[in-house]
């Protein structure tokens, strides 16, 4: 009995303090500015971009000095779970930093912005947006996110592997089977003096490889309802099985949990499918280090399928200055902002300023082949707006896909696996679902 009791005053502690820390943090609201001007929140992860973005907030409120902003800086890797905490207490910023990938997640903290964004078109230059990133800002036709910053799946390589190899760079028109023939004459054993090299890295443990597989294999991840998995289905299988056999069956990359450690930067590895342009920072500070990117290889069904994903600003839904809060987006997403965030290594969500890049392009610039990154953008496709789909793939589909890198099972069966506990997930929200 008397445990009993200890547990439930433990547990009533538990509820207390919890209850205490709402309570707190409602009443620890920020005080407004006492000079009369108007003050907005920003919430954005910690960045090397930061003396940027810093700069640009000094910038604006100069040139709107009724607005003061406070930024606050969250470690990237809290980002998300303390952006809902301060939702679930009522203490939503003005404006918070979000991405593609998280529109229909977080989609119940943001503000339909489709009358401003209208109303504004030609201040911010609508139609500078590459059509497909103005189609990736969108949730069934309504505008949610205002993007500065974009990443896109390519097929990098390092050229000086290539070239100590004797193998041609890749083209733009080589498909798996050319992949998969250069990634055999890069890799090379160990030895003394001299660490080995793999043909191609394979990212494990997250969907940004093997979901262009399975794309390029004419499979998809769900329906197009969402209701349903067709991770069962044969091109699903097929695109899975090609992930797998990248070590297991050709030997151009290392078996599970033997993938060099920064292996590209290290030059362990002479290519990478997918990738992120957020590396491009790390790559440039390597000395030496001569790497470059295509367009993906073709895959046995279709070109399309790599990820095209963006990033931006969105206007909380509860924001009570969500002009200001506007004004701020605009601002930090004008053409000038979007050229100093591309010159530190990076794409352009606009077209003129990609322009502007490839014009004013130097011979030591990497990667050099800036224009095959931009051709790559019309056979991107955007993660599926499911607002499940984070849980989905990596709380239920990503252990089946490594248990399978593990060599405990098949791709029939991972896919089988996984298809089936993300249709049971599914069905705990609607019970209808076929």
């Amino acid at each position: 009995m008397l445990s009993r009791i200890l547990e439930f005053l433990a547990w009533l502690a538990v509820v207390l303090l919890a209850a205490l820390g709402f309570w707190w943090a409602g009443h620890q609201r920020h005080q407004p500015p006492t000079d009369g001007r108007t003050e907005i929140s920003w919430f954005v992860p910690i960045t090397p971009l930061r003396d940027l973005y810093e700069a640009d907030v000094a910038e604006f409120e100069r040139r709107n000095p009724g607005i003061k902003v406070r930024i606050i800086w969250v470690p990237g890797s809290e980002y998300n779970a303390k952006l809902k905490i301060l939702a679930a207490a009522d203490l939503l910023p003005d404006l918070f930093f979000t991405g593609d990938v998280w529109l229909s997640y977080l989609l119940p903290f943001k503000r339909d912005i489709t009358d401003l964004m209208l109303r504004d078109a030609g201040e911010i230059g609508l139609d500078d947006y590459f059509p497909e990133i103005r189609a990736a800002m969108q949730l069934h036709g309504r505008y949610y996110i205002l993007t500065e910053y974009m990443n896109l799946s390519l097929l990098y390589f390092n050229r000086r592997l290539f070239a100590e190899a004797g193998v041609p760079e890749p083209r733009e028109d080589w498909t798996w089977d050319d992949y998969v023939r250069a990634g055999q004459a890069l890799t090379r054993p160990g030895g003394p003096g001299r660490p080995g090299v793999w043909g191609s890295s394979r990212v494990e443990g997250w969907w940004g490889e093997w979901i262009i597989y399975v794309r390029q294999s004419g499979g998809d991840l769900f329906t197009a309802d969402g209701r349903r998995s067709l991770l069962d289905t044969p091109e699903a299988i097929n695109g899975l099985r090609f992930y797998l056999e990248k070590s297991d069956k050709h030997g151009i990359s290392a078996p599970a949990g033997f993938e060099p450690l920064n292996g590209f930067v290290n030059e362990r590895v002479a290519m990478i499918v997918g990738g992120h342009v957020n590396y491009w920072l790390n790559y440039n500070q390597m000395p030496g280090l001569d790497w470059d990117v295509q367009l993906l290889p073709v895959g046995p069904v279709r070109r399309k399928g790599g990820e095209l994903a963006m990033a931006g600003y969105s206007v909380s839904i509860t924001s009570p200055h969500p002009e200001e809060a506007w004004a701020l987006a605009k601002f930090l997403t004008r053409p000038e902002a979007i050229a100093r965030i591309v010159a530190r290594g990076s794409l352009s969500v606009r077209r003129s300023v990609a322009e502007a890049q490839m014009r004013d392009a130097r011979p030591e610039d990497r990667p050099r082949n800036l224009a095959a990154a931009y051709r790559q953008f019309q056979y991107g496709e955007h993660i599926p707006r499911h607002s499940h789909y984070i849980e989905i793939m990596l709380q239920i589909v990503q252990p089946e896909i490594d248990r399978m890198l593990l060599g405990e099972f098949g791709p029939e069966e991972a896919g089988r696996r996984a298809a089936a506990a993300v249709n049971a997930f599914l069905a705990t929200f609607d019970p209808n679902a076929p």
